[in-house]
């Protein structure tokens, strides 16, 4: 569980930054809502470039409105952000929005990409796997970590 601060600062868990900075060699990540869940996404440098050329393959030179809806959505949305030596990012008002932040947000990893939750709005997902309930009740009792 971290906490986002007066000023909107946010720290990225210390174990997403190492694998962002093995994956492209740099401290910067980038966020964004997620399509299918009310949160951002978050992932490296690397995974931007692969997300561009599945777009590219996917409309094979159609340069089309459907492209342009799709480009909007998976790069119009996103931020990117350099992380200070402490992993600190700064939230900017587009992102708390679009995540639902506005306290404590739960970092989950989920393969290429992790996910940003405020833990109220995760709790609250219908069909949430009970090991994670469990997990985000004992982060927000302060018994896990």
């Amino acid at each position: 569980m971290n906490g986002v601060d007066a000023k909107h600062r946010l720290s990225v868990p210390a174990p997403l930054r190492d694998t962002i900075e093995a994956r492209s060699q740099t401290k910067a990540v980038v966020l964004g809502p997620s399509d299918d869940a009310p949160c951002l996404i978050g992932y490296d440098l690397s995974y931007f470039a692969r997300m561009e050329e599945r777009l590219a393959a996917q409309f094979a030179g159609d340069f089309g409105p459907g492209r342009a809806t799709k480009a909007r959505s998976m790069f119009g949305l996103t931020e990117q952000m350099k992380y200070d030596d402490t992993g600190r990012i700064i939230l900017s008002p587009v992102m708390r929005d679009l995540g639902e932040i506005n306290g404590r947000v739960v970092f989950l990893g989920v393969g290429d990409y992790f996910e940003i939750w405020s833990p109220d709005v995760l709790m609250a997902q219908e069909g949430q796997d009970p090991r994670v309930q469990r997990v985000v009740k004992a982060l927000l009792a302060g018994k896990a970590g």
